[in-house]
């Protein structure tokens, strides 16, 4: 019987060494292909998994108490000084739209008495007059200009009286009331206007209060009870 000789596979060529070398090269080898096949290590973007230790809705009741905090800490704020700042945006704003009114006032005054009149008088009054109107609305005078978001003037304003600015310091300080102050004043003396008896603090009450007796109380003559004849 003839037996073919069997070649030596890949394997028991590194078998059939001693001294190891040859193996651990083999162990190498298939290390190397363990890490490319092998799993994929966790990717670090992912969250880890949450501790056992805390219950799964911690998130939510954070964001609860989170929420309710603040609108608890918005409505104690408001109730606080919502009544203070209107009471004193309020002050000021009649302050202001006060002395604009008065000047308004007194413009439309002048364009009416000289309405009519011969030459350019009448058509710079009615000019004047709505220059006016424009730049002393409510919207002009508190516009963004002039006013910051919180309420407060965005212009130079010094004190009259004392150290303490007063809600008339801010009113004359307006660039546009100044403006317009100055119009009105050259306008009454150009026409000759006396301003002073408008002001009822100089010349007293415009009106005499008379003292008016009570209608006399005439009651009707009573007539005596008669009974009926039948």
């Amino acid at each position: 019987m003839h037996f073919q000789p069997i070649e030596n596979s890949f394997e028991d060529a590194y078998v059939s060494h001693l001294g190891g070398g040859p193996r651990v090269e083999l162990h190498a080898s298939l290390d190397q292909l363990d890490d490319v096949f092998g799993s994929t290590p966790a990717s670090p973007a992912e969250p880890e998994a949450q501790s056992s230790s805390h219950p799964s809705d911690i998130r939510r009741l954070e964001t609860e108490h989170t929420n309710a905090g603040y609108r608890e800490g918005i409505t104690v704020a408001k109730e606080a000084s919502i009544q203070g700042g209107f009471d004193e945006g309020f002050s000021l704003g009649a302050t202001i739209g006060l002395r604009a009114g008065q000047l308004l006032g007194m413009v439309e005054g002048i364009a009416d008495a000289v309405k009519g009149q011969p030459g350019e008088a009448a058509e710079t009054a009615e000019k004047l007059l709505n220059e006016a109107r424009d730049e002393l609305s409510t919207g002009r005078i508190f516009s963004t200009e002039y006013w910051a978001p919180d309420g407060t003037w965005n212009y130079d304003v010094t004190a009259q009286d004392g150290d303490q600015i007063l809600f008339p310091d801010v009113a004359a300080a307006h660039p546009l009331i100044q403006k317009w102050s100055r119009v009105v004043d050259e306008q009454t003396n150009m026409w000759h206007i006396q301003v002073s008896i408008l002001d009822d603090d100089a010349n007293g009450p415009r009106l005499d209060t008379a003292s008016v007796e009570p209608p006399l109380n005439v009651s009707a003559p009573t007539r005596s009870k008669q009974s009926l004849d039948w």
